[in-house]
């Protein structure tokens, strides 16, 4: 029958029929929307369960993580010398002491941390920095527990003291001593259309005391142990001012332990553009010599008050040492110097410092040690402050009690005086540990 009604023989009346097409068209789009619907479930489970799976990963990574950190730190904290063992927080004393990690109190920011000004309990302001929980637990614990086990096991005057630090599952924190009147570089390079308070004879200061710091860290540090240890990360954002000038060499994340019998150790030499000595670039070894390299590169920034490295410039200029080695092979070293800070009154110990940061940018084996470098520093200040009338103005790099010798002073002065200087100022002792250091190796770029 037209119309599609068709008539039952079984005497149960009409019903109607559909085209076999259509039939065939609604059980295939009922097919597939159970097919669609079981993909969708399934793929919705198998989500749940990934971000579950990622979930429980990194609570056991957060946790695996704080536990490596306190478990090393236990084993060194048994080893160091208690006067310097740095205090244990707790997460609660360091939340307290930042506002909750208030905005507010940031002072500066990394690419694996921040850097909060904290006060304590007891009123004391301090450096309190936090890492990211983003950050891969592997190399936090790495730059932590390095840190921590450098710091303290060093007291030096012009270098960043470690008070302490915290492992609770809040998430690592170093707390240091607040230095604040900025970084080196802010001075030299942060001001105004390049007008730096920094005089020529506040920079010779700050060029002995970071020299006394590093010779300190690269003569066996005190030494029943007869180690050193290599900074790694010297250059100008690396070198903090307090109130009065006085230097404070920072950061050790990257500073290694070299043992009594050797004189490298194999590594990646990381930092800063422009800073980073080149041999050691290539042959992945790390010695004291990487240290005197950037320290010369240091010492061109105070001569020439130009960036270690900048970008703007054509290619072949873009690195200082470099172009001051140019300048110097020339023969127009003068050239290159800040008219502004070097004039004619201190041309001559200039020029002194030009030849000492020259040999520090030379070839390793011909590099002087950060010993020598310091005593030449040392003398250059003396001969300075001396012929000035300077060294009542605090210039010295030595104790009062030595301020009151005349003339400049032989090698042997100078060795007697800097053995009471670290006398003065609490020589700790240090002590080495090889298993330790094995699990304290760190191999990673800058924040």
């Amino acid at each position: 029958m037209e119309g599609g009604l068709i008539y039952s023989g079984s005497g149960k009346g009409y019903r109607n029929k559909r085209p076999a097409g259509l039939t065939g068209f609604v059980k295939s789009m009922n097919t597939s929307l159970k097919i669609s619907l079981g993909i969708c479930v399934s793929f919705f489970i198998i989500l749940v369960g990934i971000l579950l799976m990622l979930s429980i990963c990194k609570i056991i990574e957060l946790l695996k993580r704080i536990a490596t950190s306190q478990h090393i730190l236990a084993i060194h904290n048994n080893n160091a010398p208690s006067k310097l063992a740095p205090r244990k927080f707790s997460a609660r004393e360091i939340s307290w002491a930042t506002d909750y990690f208030y905005d507010g109190r940031i002072i500066g920011r990394g690419g694996k941390g921040i850097v909060y000004r904290g006060v304590l309990q007891d009123k004391s302001v301090v450096s309190i920095k936090k890492f990211k929980l983003d950050v891969p637990s592997r190399i936090v614990s790495k730059i932590f527990v390095n840190e921590v086990t450098i710091l303290s096991q060093i007291k030096h005057r012009h270098i960043v003291r470690l008070l302490g630090y915290c492992a609770d599952l809040g998430g690592e924190t170093l707390v240091c001593e607040f230095i604040n009147n900025g970084t080196l570089y802010e001075h030299i390079h942060g001001k105004s259309k390049g007008s730096s308070t920094l005089s020529f004879q506040m920079r010779m200061k700050i060029a002995v005391e970071i020299s006394a710091a590093l010779e300190y860290l690269h003569s066996s540090s005190s030494t029943s142990k007869n180690i050193s240890i290599v900074h790694l990360n010297v250059n100008s954002k690396r070198i903090l001012l307090d109130k009065n000038y006085r230097a404070r060499l920072a950061n050790f994340r990257e500073a290694k332990v070299i043992p009594q019998d050797q004189t490298q150790i194999q590594g990646t030499l990381r930092g800063l553009a422009g800073y980073l000595d080149p041999e050691s670039k290539k042959s992945k070894k790390l010695s004291t010599k990487n240290d005197v390299y950037s320290f010369g590169v240091v010492l061109v920034e105070l001569l020439t008050s130009q960036k270690a490295f900048c970008g703007e410039k054509p290619k072949g200029q873009r690195g200082l040492a470099k172009l001051f080695a140019r300048s110097v092979e020339e023969g127009r070293w003068d050239q290159i110097l800040d008219g502004k800070i070097i004039k004619a009154e201190n041309l001559e110990t200039a020029k002194k410092v030009v030849d000492l940061a020259k040999s520090c940018l030379g070839l390793q084996n011909e590099r002087p040690s950060m010993r020598e470098v310091a005593m030449k520093l040392e003398v250059m200040a003396w001969d300075y402050s001396a012929a000035k009338g300077l060294a009542k103005l605090n210039f010295s790099p030595f104790p009062k009690e030595t301020d009151e010798l005349l003339g400049s002073p032989s090698n042997a002065q100078l060795l007697h005086v800097r053995r009471e200087h670290d006398e003065y100022f609490g020589r700790a002792e240090l002590y080495y540990n090889g298993s330790l250091q094995n699990q304290i190796e760190i191999n990673v770029e800058l924040v």
